[in-house]
């Protein structure tokens, strides 16, 4: 019986090898190498089974990471370990299932060599072998981040074309609600002075009475304690009444059709005033401390004053949201003015249950939500994103697990903010020469904003004015104020910022007076300027 000759997995006779000269070898992977090298993508080769190690990858990958095709292969876990941590779980576990499948392709985020990630498209297939076994993957990655961008936008857009329609109805549902209150409390605001005429007739008369009836009593009430209180509620109905007349008049403005109106002069304490009394009910059933401080004499903006009330109000609510315990809730607002990028600075800080990593990555994103199933559209923020940057302002938000959530406003008070805001860090120490040295370590590096001060007594202020500081590191051991008392100050002011101190002395390090809070980091002079970034970039910092 005649053999057949041998034949392997990739189609290749045994003979083919020998008809086969050299040259035509090496020019075939030549070509194919350039093939590989053009292609706006990275082709790599891994293991089909275990932690699917890759044995190769096209130096293709240099351009679209920074990173070596040699990295990948010496290090089985390197590739894995850069995968974003939001992304790696669910992606891992999808890995053991994908290889029983000829084809697979998945997205997710990747840390590239400056520190920032890349939406990549991971599509693989599976190669058999000729007995059907899976002997290894292939695979193609491809960076998708301006198409992920893309799709963010038309979404977006998307979205904003159906919160329009939305609040068009919502306006004539409001408008149609104030009318309906408007009617009875107009009956209410004509007849209180009517009965306060009638009462001034008849309070005298039942007064002469009490006095020559001193015995006369109705519910252990006296015709004189009858009289003061009859006082009082008329003038509460009054109160009550007016005050309803405000809330309609701001119901009805906040209903008024905009289309096409210009922007005009702004008093952003009246926005936060206003807001008040729409949202001030809601809010204060979640907070029994609320705290407003409006800086006196703020410039004017240039804006939308009922746009600007509903970026407010999306904004406080959703603050009150976050507050589990009514009874230990508190927020604060502030209004003030920011000198170096001259502009407006609304804050609305909680003391409510904070956000997670992912849900900050995803805030203003249309219809995300974390509260689906109570009702939450994810329109709220994502539609204020939108009118802030409508105003050529900011909104920025600062949140950690089991402290709160603080938002700010930017808006500026000329066409547009002078000054491209980014998280910053501070570093506080008396000796110049320390400053240096860490200034100097952080020059080289990447998107890292640096700030620094020999004088603690001045830090406070410098937050005020830098709300962008969302990292402060300092020494313990200075003139004045040392940085354990620096510490309490800031955490007591500025609860969502994170303090890393260090000092050269152990005893200083372990010696935190009592009733001190626990700084986010202890570091030993001198400290490795690796292990500082690497605190840095796990730290939860605000979304600016």
């Amino acid at each position: 019986m005649k053999t057949q000759p041998f034949e392997n997995e990739n189609g290749l006779r045994r003979g083919d090898f020998k008809k086969m000269s050299s040259p035509k070898i090496d020019a075939t992977i030549q070509q194919l190498s350039m093939l590989l090298e053009s292609l706006p993508m990275v082709a790599y080769i891994c293991n089909a089974h275990g932690k699917c190690e890759i044995t190769y990858v096209s130096r293709s990958i240099e351009e679209m990471t920074g990173y070596s095709p040699s990295q990948f292969v010496r290090d089985p876990v390197f590739w894995c370990k850069c995968i974003h941590e939001d992304d790696r779980k669910k992606f891992l576990a999808e890995l053991e299932a994908s290889c029983l499948h000829e084809k697979y392709q998945t997205e997710y985020r990747l840390r590239i060599a400056d520190n920032t990630y890349r939406w990549i498209s991971d599509t693989r297939r599976s190669i058999k072998g000729v007995k059907g076994k899976i002997k290894h993957i292939v695979g193609a990655w491809q960076d998708i981040s301006e198409e992920i961008k893309l799709r963010q936008e038309s979404d977006y857009r998307l979205q904003q074309i159906i919160q329009a329609d939305k609040l068009a109805a919502l306006g004539q549902v409001v408008a149609g609600v104030a009318h309906e209150i408007n009617n009875p409390n107009s009956f209410i605001t004509y007849n209180i002075p009517i009965l306060e005429e009638t009462w001034h007739i008849f309070e005298p008369i039942l007064k002469e009475y009490g006095n020559r009836h001193p015995d006369w009593r109705n519910s252990n009430m006296t015709l004189s304690e009858l009289c003061e209180d009859m006082g009082a509620i008329i003038k509460a109905i009054k109160i009550g009444s007016d005050r309803i007349t405000r809330v309609v008049d701001n119901l009805k403005e906040f209903a008024r059709a905009d289309a096409g109106e210009a922007f005009k002069p702004v008093n952003i304490n009246e926005v936060v005033e206003k807001t008040m009394l729409i949202v001030g009910g809601q809010v204060r059933k979640s907070a029994v401390d609320i705290q407003i401080n409006l800086l006196d004499e703020l410039p004017l903006v240039n804006g939308h004053f009922q746009k600007l009330e509903q970026v407010v109000a999306n904004i406080l609510v959703n603050a009150a949201q976050a507050i589990p315990n009514r009874e230990k809730g508190k927020i604060i607002i502030n209004t003030r003015y920011l000198k170096h990028p001259d502009c407006i600075l609304i804050e609305v800080e909680d003391n409510g249950m904070g956000m997670k990593t992912d849900v900050l990555d995803r805030i203003f994103e249309p219809f995300f939500t974390s509260r689906r199933n109570s009702g939450g559209t994810g329109l709220g923020l994502s539609v204020s994103y939108g009118l802030i940057q409508e105003h050529k302002g900011k909104i920025c938000v600062h949140s950690k697990i089991g402290i709160g959530s603080r938002f700010m406003i930017f808006l500026p008070v000329e066409n547009a903010l002078k000054t491209e805001l980014r998280p910053a860090i501070l570093c506080v120490d008396d000796d110049f020469m320390m400053l240096d040295m860490i200034r100097t370590l952080f020059v080289e590096v990447k998107d890292m904003v640096f700030e620094s001060t020999s004088n603690p007594e001045s830090v406070l202020s410098y937050l005020e004015e830098h709300p962008e500081v969302d990292i402060v590191i300092s020494d313990i051991v200075m003139p004045g104020i040392n940085g354990w008392d620096l510490l309490s100050k800031i955490k007591d002011r500025f609860p969502l910022i994170s303090v890393i101190l260090y000092s050269g002395n152990k005893d200083v390090l372990m010696s935190r007076p009592e009733g001190v809070p626990e700084p986010d980091h202890l570091l030993e002079k001198p400290f490795d300027i690796n292990k500082l970034l690497n605190i840095i970039y796990t730290t939860d910092r605000q979304r600016l």
